[in-house]
């Protein structure tokens, strides 16, 4: 009999961590509501969710920018330097003596 292999398209998701989800986001739905009502408090916390989601959507958008622009310019410029200690693997130059003498 062939052993049973777990499924790599689908995601390991753990049950605690699906609750976890759900009540993190009844807890925002929660507060949505508050804030539907009326809620100064509520207010200012849907207020603050949403700058943080802002906050983290505008990294990302950053690093993409980064990394797309990183990756376009990789091969196309030569950037070893003659005087670059590890591209001839030689020491850099020594600028202060050693104080100690050489066995």
């Amino acid at each position: 009999m062939d052993p049973i292999v777990r499924s790599r398209v689908l995601p390991r998701v753990s049950f605690r961590a699906v609750m976890l989800v759900t009540f993190v986001a009844a807890i925002i739905a929660a507060v949505a509501r508050s804030a539907g009502d009326g809620a100064t408090f509520a207010k200012a916390v849907i207020v603050a969710l949403l700058l943080l989601a802002l906050f983290f959507f505008l990294s990302s958008v950053a690093f993409l920018l980064s990394w797309v622009t990183a990756r376009m310019m990789i091969g196309r410029f030569d950037n070893t330097r003659e005087g670059n200690p590890f591209a001839k693997d030689q020491l850099p130059p020594q600028l202060l003596k050693p104080r100690e003498p050489e066995l």
